[in-house]
């Protein structure tokens, strides 16, 4: 409370400049065929009597969905419904990375770096946002792994034992919406060692852990799920996240890949340049006013005009390429600072918890995959340990040339989320809430939700294959327990066992997105078995031409 009594101007700043791009950007970050979809029909199917992992299969953990669930019972199965619950959560984290940065960092960097991740990460036009994300287990997760950082060092800082417990427990709440956010408790057990905590503090910190898993478990038991499909759906996710097919997905950000690293060392050495830049920069205009501040702002202005210009320029060079190596490069001078790290355990333990959260992508952070997620906390460690270990002497220059270099990306990052969203203007619009996508997207989904809504009956089943769940969401009709099929999971589930389920369920449509100039797609690269039963048990209906065929069947 002490805190936020003293931060309240900032944390007003943040409020207002949050509440502008809610309304911004709302009902423009949505995806219309991938993630999104699964992450509000699903609830919407557990709150109308669905039991997670029997009848409703989903990959993730439990406690987003089932949270989601109880939103959709008290405030109504709308896309307005997640997106408000979407905001607050996402404000919350905010708030809570400023908290943290500011356990290391003055107000005006932690500030610029908090203005960095509002909208370079959180309010971007793409499944992978903040508020409308590919997955509600991953924001809500990674609310939870920032507050468990901000009291964890809380506790190096002060030996209080709240703030142990308490940044236990929200890693115990992070794992059970991601089951990776499990490893950042270790990292935590391991310096509750270095520290040489006494072990009933450390036991205690593990029934904080325990505590969320227990409850979400029991919860799921309570509902009907048995002792025996918990452990068919736990085999199946071992499987699922061992499979060829992941490992494929993971080769070059979790699995090293030469063609991804080159990359990487394209991005560090881009970087290198642009800060060493902004750093000389930042030292000759320092040199040059050291008497006079009101040319030095002039000189300031001018500098970040032209450092604007050229950024927006080639937005989409810096947006997607300034990062990729932030991982190897905070390990790297990690290491090399290792020993005077050891002497300060809250630098050290931002570092390490930060490159454990981020591990998925410790080769290459691609920022339009899971990068921009783990993103805010690497660039909070690493900043902290430049500052603080590799220019103590120039301290506050570094500072003044960190705080440049993250403002000017984050109005580069806002103006081309802006400029994306111009082309967002056409909306698609239901009872259960409204999009807005281009033109042509939009009428081609509009397309699609009229043959719905003419075919078939509210209580019908429409499958859509191989992702599309929005549109089961936006037309009100339900969707099949196979309802969201991928390669990976159509080899787990097993092609025959699918096939056997919709000759027994039949359900009332089938809309296949396609093409058959991408294997990746179902029809052309795998579900061959699949699209045989539709063709041979439905009758075309619609075609629509568009980036992709999308061939629509009616039960005969």
């Amino acid at each position: 409370m002490e805190f936020i009594k003293r931060e309240y101007k900032i944390f007003l700043i943040l409020f207002v400049l949050f509440l502008i791009n809610v309304f911004l950007f709302k009902y423009r970050m949505f995806a219309l065929y991938i993630d999104f979809g699964k992450e509000i029909y699903l609830p919407k199917a557990i709150a109308q009597g669905g039991i997670l992992y029997k009848d409703v299969l989903a990959i993730f953990g439990p406690f987003a969905y089932l949270f989601n669930a109880c939103l959709v019972k008290l405030f109504g199965a709308t896309i307005n419904t997640y997106y408000i619950w979407g905001s607050i959560n996402a404000f919350v984290l905010i708030c809570g990375f400023y908290a943290l940065c500011r356990e290391f960092l003055n107000r005006i960097p932690a500030l610029s770096a908090t203005f960095f991740v509002l909208y370079f990460c959180c309010f971007v036009p793409h499944v992978m946002n903040f508020v409308a994300p590919y997955s509600y287990g991953m924001v809500y997760g990674l609310c939870a792994i920032i507050f468990a950082a901000l009291f964890f060092t809380k506790y190096l800082k002060s030996d209080k034992n709240l703030f142990l417990y308490l940044s236990s427990f929200l890693c115990g709440f992070a794992a059970v919406n991601k089951y990776e956010f499990v490893l950042p408790f270790f990292v935590i057990c391991l310096f509750l060692i270095l520290k040489r905590t006494n072990w009933l503090n450390v036991l205690k910190s593990a029934a904080c852990f325990l505590f969320m898993p227990v409850l979400c478990t029991g919860i799921l038991l309570i509902q009907g799920l048995s002792f025996q499909e918990l452990s068919d759906y736990i085999q199946l996710w071992f499987r699922f996240a061992n499979s060829a097919d992941m490992k494929e997905y993971y080769t070059g950000t979790f699995y090293f890949s030469v063609k991804h690293f080159v990359v990487a060392i394209k991005s560090f050495i881009f970087s290198l340049i642009l800060l060493t830049v902004i750093y000389w920069m930042n030292r000759a205009i320092e040199t040059a006013c050291k008497n006079n501040k009101n040319k030095e702002a002039v000189l300031y202005f001018i500098a970040f005009f032209i450092f604007f210009a050229a950024g927006f320029f080639c937005s989409s060079v810096l947006i997607n390429f300034v990062f990729c190596s932030i991982a190897m490069v905070l390990f790297l001078v990690a290491i090399t600072k290792i020993k005077e790290l050891y002497k300060n355990l809250p630098a050290l333990f931002i570092c390490v918890f930060a490159l454990i959260v981020g591990m998925k992508s410790f080769f290459f952070v691609q920022i339009n995959q899971y990068g921009r997620y783990f993103l805010p906390l690497l660039l909070l460690a690493l900043i902290v340990i430049l500052k603080d270990f590799y220019f103590k002497n120039t301290g506050k220059i570094f500072v003044k040339s960190a705080v440049f270099l993250l403002v000017f990306m984050s109005a580069v990052a806002f103006c081309t989320n802006l400029r994306t969203l111009n082309y967002l203007n056409t909306k698609i619009s239901t009872p259960y809430g409204t999009v807005y996508k281009d033109e042509a997207s939009a009428m081609v989904f509009n397309t699609m939700l009229d043959t719905i809504n003419k075919m078939t009956k509210p209580q019908d089943t429409v499958v859509v294959l191989q992702e599309g769940l929005l549109l089961n969401f936006l037309s009100g009709r339900k969707a099949d327990k196979y309802n969201y099929l991928i390669p990976a999971l159509l080899n787990l589930y097993g092609e025959n066992k699918v096939v056997e389920h919709f000759q027994k369920n039949e359900p009332e449509l089938f809309i296949i997105l396609t093409s058959p100039n991408d294997s990746a797609l179902i029809c052309n690269g795998w579900g061959y078995q699949i699209c045989s039963f539709v063709k041979n048990n439905y009758r075309p209906v619609q075609t629509i031409k568009a980036d992709n065929l999308i061939l629509i069947f009616k039960k005969i």
